[in-house]
């Protein structure tokens, strides 16, 4: 049996998680500054007339008679150009006055979708913020919970969980039973008629103050605490899509029961199929133990191939899960894509370009199904209201 001389075990201390995580927090920060400065930090795309177009369904020619017909933005020049951009408040003026998209009727409340998957890394987060940001380019005012307490998707809106986020504007405080619902809680952000309820890892205390209450007051229905908080904010918003964490803790629990359509992102892998089987599973078990909530209904519940490949693997994966989710399975598949992977690098989604960084066909191959999912969605809403 050999020996290794001279080599000896090196412990890691708490003390030296300490500094590591100091020194990854400080590194972080750095490469944090340096892509979103100045503050604030995330500034929102702007339009060509082309793109303005697109978004309203009306030829480019029609744009400048419309703007004049309608009392519309006008675009402004650019230097050195003919051409005009729009903003993001320009272009969402444009859709609201001039699009046929579906729209919430007046006497109708928001609808709520969460959005889940036991694993990490399946593009849930990422799609949970382009559609927020699809939604309000096709006219609905949108407020994304962030219910993960890595803050991913506050991170997405602009807002940094670890700098800029205290436990008091996170959902903590109506966990806590301080705040009657979550009114107290909604930021604007930089993205127009987009809104977010942030993130910090402070949200990990949920875990505990949720059965906590639960063993402490009988009856208490606590899944239903979001449900509940959220309930007023339906008044204000056409959607609430809930970024949930990659578990069946009690808040995402909490999320898919306060729900009114499920989806899932999963890419087509055999590992991560498997875990979505889990899920489903262990979430069905769940609701058997509690009182009522095998009496809900769903508007939909969707999966979404995300991440995927062109490979055999991935086909036969995708067939699958055709054969396991039937029905629920959505068509549209979103790529594993370069584009994707440039964007996220620069904390950002497709939709915050105002042009493609990179290959204009790769942008076009990882935009294209985000925009049909979008318009999935959005028809699923209006199905919902029209009930």
């Amino acid at each position: 049996m050999m020996e290794n001389q001279g080599v000896s075990l090196s412990q890691v201390s708490m003390h030296d998680l300490d500094d590591l995580a100091s020194t990854a927090a400080d590194v972080l920060a750095q490469v944090r500054d340096a892509m979103v400065e100045p503050h604030p930090r995330k500034v929102a795309p702007t339009f060509s007339s082309a793109a303005i177009a697109d978004l309203c369904g009306v030829d480019k020619t029609q744009v400048k008679y419309l703007a004049q017909k309608h009392n519309l933005p006008n675009g402004q020049k650019i230097e050195g150009s003919k051409a005009k951009e729009y903003s993001l408040e320009d272009a969402i003026a444009w859709v609201m006055t001039i699009g046929k998209r579906p729209s919430r009727p007046e006497d109708k409340s928001g609808k709520v979708i969460s959005v889940c998957n036991y694993k990490g890394g399946v593009a849930k987060t990422s799609t949970t913020v382009a559609i927020a940001q699809a939604l309000t380019l096709r006219g609905l005012k949108v407020l994304v919970i962030d219910c993960d307490g890595q803050g991913t998707a506050t991170q997405l809106i602009g807002i940094s969980p670890e700098q800029d986020v205290e436990i008091e504007q996170t959902i903590m405080p109506y966990i806590h039973g301080d705040e009657p619902d979550l009114r107290y809680a909604v930021q604007s952000s930089y993205w127009h008629n987009l809104s977010v309820i942030p993130a910090s890892s402070g949200l990990l205390a949920a875990e505990f103050a949720i059965p906590a209450k639960a063993m402490s007051q009988r009856g208490f229905r606590f899944w239903e605490m979001l449900k509940t908080g959220i309930a007023p904010l339906r008044k204000d918003f056409d959607l609430i899509l809930i970024d949930t964490s990659p578990s069946l803790s009690h808040l995402t629990v909490n999320a898919m029961i306060a729900a009114d359509g499920l989806l899932m992102p999963c890419p087509p892998d055999a590992l991560d199929f498997a875990s979505s089987v889990q899920f489903w599973g262990i979430f069905s078990e769940l609701v058997d133990g509690l009182p009522d909530a095998k009496e809900k209904r769903y508007d939909f519940i969707s999966i979404i191939y995300t991440k995927v490949q062109a490979n055999e693997i991935s086909r036969l994966v995708k067939t699958w899960m055709k054969q396991a989710y039937g029905t629920h399975i959505n068509g549209i598949e979103i790529p594993d894509s370069t584009a994707a992977r440039t964007a996220s690098a620069q904390l950002k989604t497709i939709y915050d370009l105002s042009k493609p960084d990179g290959s204009a066909e790769a942008y076009r191959r990882y935009k294209d199904p985000l925009d049909r999912l979008a318009d999935y969605v959005l028809d699923q809403l209006a199905l919902g209201w029209r009930q």
